[in-house]
Order: C-alpha cells, then sequence, then structure tokens
C-alpha cells in the first residue's frame, strides 16, 4: 500500500514522545518497512547486537513475529524480543485497514542492572560479544504502559491530522468531496472515475473495502441526512428538499426517507 506522509509533522510527533517518554519510536508501513525513527540510531546495544549476521536475523524474525500479532489482534502488543528487551508495536488504523505500525522498545523493566546482565549473558557469551548494557534505558511496569497510552494517542493524531494516509484514503476523501459538491446532481460512477482517475472496478473495490458499504448506499445515506437538516432547518417545501439533494422523483424521496426514518418528509417537519 503507498502512503502519503507529512513528514515534517510525522518527525514532530515523534520528537515529542521522547521528549516526554525518552523512549525511541519507530514508524512502519503496512508491509513492516522502516518509515521513518526518532532517534535515528538504535541504542549502542542494539547496533553492537545487530553487527552479528545471526542476531540480527533473530531481531528481525522478533519484530516480524509482533507485527503479524499486532495485524491478526488489530490492537497494541507488548512483547520480550530474542534479547530480552520490553518492545510494544501499535496499528496505525483508520476505521477499516491498518495503513501502518509504530514501535518502540530497546527498553528494560529490569531495574537491577546486574540481572539485566544475568539475562542478556547468555546470549553475548554464546556470540563472544562484550556489549555494554550500561546505555539500555530502565522504565517501570507502570512508565512502560503510560508510554504504550501516550503511542496509542500518537497513532489517533496521526490519523486524526491526515499525517500518514494511504492511497485508498485519499481515494475515499476525493470521492466523498465529489459527492458533497454535486448532490444534488445526477452523479454517474464515470464522473468518479474522472475524479479519481482510476477504474470502475478498482473505484467500486476501494470505496466498498475502505467503508464497509457501496458507494450508492453512501450516496443515497447523504441525501437523506441532508434532506432532514433541510427539513428541519428551512422552510423548503418537500418537494424543494427532494431536488436539492438529487432525488428527482418527489414520491420515491418520501417512500425512501420514510423506510429510513420511519416517518414521512411532511410529518417529520411537523
Amino acid at each position: 500500500m503507498s502512503l502519503k506522509i507529512d513528514t515534517q509533522n510525522l518527525k514532530d510527533v515523534l520528537v515529542l514522545f521522547h521528549t516526554l517518554t525518552g523512549i525511541r519510536l519507530v514508524i512502519y508501513d503496512d508491509e513492516f518497512q522502516k518509515i521513518m525513527a526518532y532517534p535515528e540510531e538504535k541504542c549502542a546495544f542494539c547496533r553492537q547486537m545487530r553487527q552479528t549476521p545471526e542476531l540480527s536475523e533473530k531481531c528481525l524474525e522478533s519484530d516480524k513475529a509482533a507485527f503479524v500479532r499486532c495485524k491478526a489482534e488489530k490492537d497494541i502488543v507488548f512483547y520480550n524480543c530474542h534479547a530480552g528487551l520490553v518492545e510494544c508495536v501499535a496499528p496505525i488504523k483508520n476505521s477499516r485497514r491498518i495503513i501502518g505500525y509504530v514501535m518502540f522498545g530497546q527498553i528494560t523493566d529490569m531495574k537491577d542492572k546486574g540481572k539485566l546482565k544475568d539475562s542478556v549473558g547468555v546470549l553475548l557469551n554464546k556470540y563472544g560479544l562484550l556489549c555494554d548494557i550500561s546505555n539500555i534505558k530502565y522504565k517501570s511496569k507502570r512508565q512502560i504502559l503510560a508510554a504504550s497510552k501516550l503511542l496509542e494517542i500518537c497513532t489517533n493524531y496521526i490519523l486524526m491530522k491526515d499525517i500518514v494516509e494511504s492511497d485508498d484514503s485519499l481515494i475515499v476523501k476525493k470521492v466523498k468531496e465529489y459527492i458533497d459538491v454535486h448532490l444534488s446532481e445526477q452523479i454517474e460512477i464515470l464522473d468518479l472515475c474522472k475524479c479519481t482517475g482510476i477504474s470502475r472496478t478498482k473505484l467500486y473495490d476501494t470505496f466498498s473495502k475502505s467503508c464497509g458499504f457501496g458507494i450508492a448506499s453512501y450516496i443515497k445515506e447523504v441525501r437523506l441526512q441532508k434532506a432532514r437538516g433541510l427539513l428541519k432547518e428551512t422552510e423548503l417545501s418537500v418537494a424543494e428538499v427532494s431536488a436539492c439533494v438529487g432525488f428527482d422523483d418527489y414520491n420515491y424521496f418520501s417512500r425512501v426517507f420514510k423506510s429510513k426514518f420511519g416517518i414521512s418528509p411532511r410529518n417529520y417537519r411537523k
């Protein structure tokens, strides 16, 4: 999935998170490819681990397993990497789909450095490494939980501000904007194809996957909600309201309105 990214604002979110927590944050796309990180470099311990090919592969496998689990559960996942460090991954998801992931980690909940050294010692001895564990940041379980809640806030903010958007989201946004502008007109699927620059088949598929319902259903819903507002807030006749929201047949409009709201347009106004 291609993503449109507001690079500066995304970096601002990562910097803010790090300023408040002291924890490194990394953004990935839906295929688990890294987009951005702050700070850019991993901690010294993890950099040393990644210099050993076999350990580097274990790091990647650990991360991928977390992504797969997060994708399946569609929720925040806590886990310990193969070296025993605490990590957390959260989905960036719109109403229907996961479009990316946010991860923090390279921290420990072991306050006693001796216990931490013993925990990773077996692994280090196996590969003859002398990694410095003094730079591994300690966070209490309470601090880690608080950081995960802040992570959720960050993912929601990223979506709300359109800092990261999928191509699908942009297509749906264009369709909805076109419908809003042309609500009183006959809206043809070919017009929406021209507006979005994609084929009829892809448009139907993209819209239904992203929204959970078809374009025709969406247009009808928008028209009925707009009609209800006009009946309540204006003095337009029912026939005029019908025309304003794109229903050429007044009788059809009345039937559809009553089916949706359980009351005729005329009685609703009363």
